[in-house]
């Protein structure tokens, strides 16, 4: 028996392992090659902090959830601390400012700031989630000027948002990369990082992988988000996501199309919801609040897909009829299809 790839080994990390009182002696410790904390108010009741943490070939990913507190990686530290290195910090949920040189930067939920360890800051957390994402020094050479130049500031161009979704999808689906799959996911996001960052020809031509999946992944999320919208089409998405139509249609090209995609997802969602024995909205219900205005025509449609008609699946749902999978590729599925990266700069 062949036997199957590991998959990535996770570092685990929680406060709430230690005493009450001690809990944020304890990642102050953790931190302080990194900076200093400042103490909060009633810290003997506790302070709660937890993380997991992956390498992936010189990018050190880190999904932290974590208290309100305020830290500073002093000019001194700097001196003594062998640690230089950048990182993208994503704040998924909360909000975070940073002093830097007088200047004050605001970043709220979804923004991504560009911080480089070999200079001073001071940082205030509100709480919430964060994803650190260290980019080794070395590995990263080649895109230096372009990572110092946006240092302390919110990132913002075009690209952002699929760097955005991946490294989500990175942190989401940590447990699932296997060793092998580390070195494409490393090279792809290295590829994005520069086409976000230097948009040359060059760059984008690189990154055209990871953004045609990045684009996918991001286009399938908002449908699944939006099923219930009736103007949810081509127009509606495009507008809504800032992708052109032919960005849109390649990107869904090997799913048959966007309106295939979206009557399908439909579909599977109606499916899931009727046959869920819990469930006892009217059938009529479930189709309009998946986005069918249509009766007949959802019947119809229904039935050419699964076999039989929306009221038997709602009165004879049983183990043996399962919808399709409504799992459709990730990010990662997509990336890791191919490993036909040619060399370049990334090192």
């Amino acid at each position: 028996m062949e036997d199957k790839p590991s998959s990535t080994a996770l570092v685990e990390y929680s406060t709430l392992d230690f005493e009450p009182k001690h809990q944020f002696e304890a990642i102050s410790q953790a931190v302080a090659p990194i900076c200093q904390l400042k103490k909060p108010y009633s810290v003997d009741v506790g302070f709660s902090v937890k993380f997991s943490a992956f390498d992936l070939c010189g990018i050190d990913i880190i999904d932290w959830e974590s208290e309100p507190t305020t830290s500073e990686r002093s000019s001194k530290l700097v001196r003594k601390s062998d640690l230089d290195n950048w990182a993208i910090l994503f704040v998924r949920d909360g909000f975070r400012y940073d002093e830097l040189n007088d200047c004050l930067v605001k970043a709220k939920t979804g923004d991504l700031m560009l911080a480089s360890y070999a200079q001073s800051w001071k940082s205030h957390w509100e709480g919430g989630n964060l994803v650190t994402v260290g980019l080794d020094r070395d590995k990263f050479s080649w895109l230096a000027p372009c990572l110092d130049e946006v240092n302390r500031s919110v990132l913002n161009g075009a690209l952002t948002g699929l760097l955005r979704t991946f490294i989500s999808t990175l942190v989401d689906e940590a447990h699932k990369i296997t060793g092998d799959q580390k070195q494409v996911l490393s090279r792809s996001f290295s590829d994005l990082l520069a086409a976000s960052l230097d948009p040359t020809a060059d760059n984008l031509h690189n990154a055209s992988t990871t953004l045609n999946a990045g684009r996918l992944t991001m286009a399938r999320e908002f449908i699944r988000k939006n099923l219930a919208r009736p103007e949810l089409n081509v127009d509606f998405i495009c507008k809504s996501l800032g992708m052109s139509r032919r960005t849109l249609y390649n990107a869904f090209e090997e799913h048959g199309g966007v309106a295939k995609y979206i009557k399908t997802a439909r579909l599977q969602a109606c499916y899931k919801a009727l046959s869920h024995e819990t469930d006892y909205r009217f059938i009529s219900t479930i189709a309009y609040q998946h986005g069918f205005t249509n009766m007949s025509l959802f019947s119809r449609q229904f039935k050419d897909l699964y076999g039989f008609s929306p009221r038997e699946a709602h009165d004879h749902a049983s183990a043996h009829e399962v919808a399709p999978s409504s799992r459709s590729p990730t990010l990662l599925d997509h990336l890791c299809k191919s490993k036909n990266y040619g060399d370049h700069g990334t090192g």
